[in-house]
């Protein structure tokens, strides 16, 4: 953690700076009036003109609205939505998870995790994209650094609300829009994001978590995007003979080029996982294992 520049935003005051990136700077605080620690995300709206600031504070309202209504253990809560009193740039305030990214835990597992995590959290993350899509609201930019897990071994989805209007401020200053290793077909061709291109992400995250590789890789993001719309990932099991072919066929269908061929929801990505798991009693109880080892780890 870094020491913060800021001393307090609104009514929260900063206790120290956990992020940073190009689109604004995460703090943990403190909410004196709650009396509870919080997460808080500033988004920066440097080089956007009159006309275009003024649209994108509707659209952060609008977002951070439908953002907080999702209410589920798998989901960051959002809190609050304000400006910077002084700089005038929206921020939200949402709740504090203590943990680490699973960008994180998979760059210190040299990028890939046992089997029975990586479904563990695959399944989490789709139950919870599953209560965010019945709402009606897409995340867009599923992906690990977005991905947190908890002292006690969960997955949890961070950045709903935010991954749209990062997405309309760099397309409007002409950077790479999104996360092009994880984003499904259809958002790389600029067409809408839906429940499906989401689980879509999942699945690419899933197979990068057992076999340490992304199922799209190249040496320029360009490399990347035209792999992700025409060639055929290799599968799993060429990278970890043991897994079974029931998780490929899974995998397989959530990364399908074709939103159509995909999982149309995430309850049904979650009921094929979650059959998976069932399938085997040894996968389930080295599945409660794991969850003890990374709660452990994390304190």
């Amino acid at each position: 953690m870094r020491t913060p520049v800021l001393q307090s935003l609104g009514r929260y005051q900063i206790e120290a700076e956990i992020g940073r990136g190009a689109m604004g700077v995460v703090y943990q605080a403190f909410d004196p009036k709650i009396h509870r620690d919080v997460a808080i995300k500033t988004i920066s709206l440097a080089g956007q003109d009159a006309g275009d600031e003024r649209e994108y504070r509707e659209r952060f309202a609008q977002e951070a609205r439908a953002a907080g209504r999702l209410s589920h253990p798998g989901i960051v809560t959002i809190f609050d939505a304000a400006e910077d009193p002084d700089t005038h740039e929206p921020y939200l305030v949402m709740e504090y998870v203590a943990g680490e990214a699973l960008s994180k835990i998979l760059s210190e597992a040299n990028g890939k995790l046992p089997l029975h995590a990586a479904v563990q959290f695959a399944q989490e993350i789709a139950e919870a994209l599953d209560c965010a899509h019945s709402q009606g609201v897409i995340h867009r930019d599923i992906k690990p650094a977005n991905i947190l897990v908890t002292k006690e071994g969960h997955a949890k989805i961070a950045d709903f609300g935010v991954a749209r209007l990062n997405q309309e401020v760099v397309t409007q200053t002409g950077q790479v829009v999104g996360s092009p290793a994880y984003m499904a077909p259809e958002q790389m061709l600029g067409k809408p994001a839906d429940a499906r291109s989401d689980l879509f992400s999942l699945g690419v995250i899933l197979y990068s978590m057992i076999t340490g590789f992304r199922p799209f890789q190249g040496n320029s993001a360009q490399t990347v995007c035209f792999k992700v719309m025409n060639v055929e990932p290799v599968p799993v099991t060429t990278f970890q003979h043991e897994v079974p072919p029931a998780l490929d066929a899974i995998i397989s269908r959530a990364i399908a080029k074709d939103p159509d061929d995909r999982y149309q929801s995430g309850a049904e990505f979650s009921r094929d996982l979650q059959e998976f798991r069932e399938g085997d009693q040894s996968f389930a109880e080295a599945t409660s294992f794991f969850a003890r080892v990374i709660a452990k780890d994390l304190r």
